[in-house]
């Protein structure tokens, strides 16, 4: 893949301080770690190699945990949301979905 005879893939943690528009995208991109199924910022061969062998067509980046402050109350919001399956399903073909930060997700 690429210029290189391998290819790595991470699982990364990201905690956004502001909700600027694809601003997780574009910062891995600029770092050259695009997300895997990015069709804007992403890179054609690694999203065509994971539709082929995971049947993966979407965007592998999840929101599981949003915090922010009610609008009209004041008080704290964690809002959750689990994994979706198609996502989860991909973790588990790359050994990924023991990992603890995905325990909590289901």
């Amino acid at each position: 893949m690429d210029r290189y005879p391998s290819s790595r893939y991470a699982l990364l943690e990201l905690k956004p301080e502001t909700g600027r528009r694809h601003q997780l995208r574009r910062h891995l991109k600029h770092l050259a770690h695009p997300i895997i199924g990015d069709a804007t910022y992403g890179k054609g061969r690694h999203n065509r190699l994971f539709q082929e062998l995971f049947g993966c067509h979407r965007l592998l980046l999840a929101c599981l945990e949003m915090r922010l402050m009610h609008p009209v109350s004041g008080a704290s919001l964690a809002l959750r949301a689990p994994l979706a399956e198609d996502f989860r399903s991909v973790l588990e073909k790359l050994g990924w979905a023991s990992l603890p930060a995905l325990a909590n997700s289901n």
